[in-house]
This record gives structure tokens, sequence and C-alpha cells, in this order.
């Protein structure tokens, strides 16, 4: 999650978890709380862009017979929720408390998926914005797709640095397709417009690989036409080479 929705997070979490205190304080030095349970409020951050919804929280709390709504307030645990809720591999961080008028109020984070990978070997994964590998699941989205010689410790420490890259570039991440990292770690990439492979060597210089290949697109392409190379190599940082389809005569 960028550092201004971090931000943004904690301190809601710090003020909801004040009127939390002043409701546990009220609990602790008076009766239990007797009322029934009539609202729960469940906040996901970034609930356009995860796995986690509403739904699948309120699923979860069913299933495991801690369904707050109905139950009095006194014998709801927002720990047990929390914990429960906790298991959810997609969830990063969470807040459960209760407040006055029977509330239960659930504030989720959760990571955010960039790319899809599906190594070689072994089973398919999801990479998050911060390097975290999720398991796969039912979801359809638009990621950047990474294939070949990959498991989690090279996409954590080295194929996050291009996903990162690509995600936050507006024109390269809706231009690249898809990353296949070969067994000597060199990459190809594959772009949605024009047909060339990419040549990108290893992940390193990235910044300067794909400025020098920007140039390329907007003063050559535009002249020789997109499909005039059928390869484009950006390893080196000082050039772009490019190979030409041959006519056959």
């Amino acid at each position: 999650m960028p550092k201004i929705y971090r931000t943004i997070f904690r301190l809601i979490v710090v003020v909801l978890f004040i009127g939390y205190l002043v409701y546990a304080f009220k609990d602790l030095t008076g009766k239990g709380d007797r009322s029934v349970c009539q609202k729960i409020n469940i906040k996901i951050a970034n609930d356009t862009c995860g796995f986690v919804n509403p739904n699948e929280i309120i699923a979860t709390l069913q299933e495991n017979q801690i369904y707050p709504i109905g139950k009095t307030m006194d014998s709801i645990s927002s720990n047990v929720i929390a914990a429960t809720l906790r298991e959810n591999p997609y969830i990063s961080d969470i807040v459960c408390y209760k407040s006055p008028g029977g509330n239960v109020n659930i504030l989720i984070d959760q990571y955010i998926p960039i790319m899809r990978v599906i190594p070689d070997s072994g089973s398919s994964f999801y990479l998050d914005q911060t390097g975290i590998c999720l398991p796969t699941r039912d979801y359809v989205g638009n990621f950047l797709v990474a294939t070949g010689d990959i498991d989690t410790a090279y996409a954590s420490k080295e194929l996050i640095k291009l996903a990162q890259f690509v995600r936050n570039n507006e024109f390269w991440n809706q231009q690249l397709e898809q990353v296949h990292v070969n067994p000597n770690k060199k990459v190809d990439l594959y772009p949605r417009v024009g047909k060339q492979i990419i040549r990108m060597g290893r992940i390193e210089d990235i910044e300067t690989k794909f400025e020098n290949l920007k140039l390329f697109y907007d003063k050559v392409m535009p002249v020789v036409g997109w499909n005039k190379y059928y390869e484009l190599n950006i390893a080196f940082t000082n050039q772009v080479i490019g190979k030409k389809h041959i006519k056959k005569k």
C-alpha cells in the first residue's frame, strides 16, 4: 500500500481505538453490555484493487459462528473476530472493536497484487506491491504476467523491482503484457502493441533501459512502423538494438 494510504489507515485506527477504549472502560467499570448488536461496519482499504470483499468477511464470520448481529454485545469477542479473519492470507492487518449503539467495526488492510507469476515448476502465485507472495485464487484482474524460471525468493527480491516500476508507470503498465525469465535470469518482455520480443537482460538499470526504449518508440517506430523489428534489445544502457524482419525475395 502506498505510504499515504498506510498513514491514513493508521490515523483512522488510532481515532477509532480511542473510541474503543472509552467503550471498553464502560464495560470494565460497570455491568456487561447486554444490548444486542445491530450493525457490523466493514471498512476495507483499497477495496477496488485487492482480493478481500465484505461478503467474504461476512461469510467467514458466519462459517465460524461468530457473526455478531443479534448477539449481546458482551458476548462478542473482538479479539476472536480479528484472529479468525487474520487467517485470511490476503489480509495484512486488521482491527476489530465494538462501539456504542450496538456496532461492531472491522477495519481491514489487505495485500495488493500487481503481478501474476506462473513459474516453469511449482505452483503459480501473485506478487503483491511490497514483494509478498500470495496464493492464487479465482480472480479476474489486469495483471502483468511473469513466466519462466522463477521461485518465490527471486520474485520477492528481483522480479518485484520490475513489477513495481511497470505498475507505477502509466505507459508501461498499459503497454507490457508478459515478462519471461530465462534460466540465466535474463528477461524478455512481450508488449501488447507490436510483435517484438524485448530483450531486457538482467533486472538492473531499469529506468535507463525503459527511457531508451520509450525514446525509440517515440522517434523510430512512427517512422519505420511498429512491426518492422522482430526483436529489440535494451540490455545495454546506452543504446537500443533492433533486428529487422528480412523480406523474402
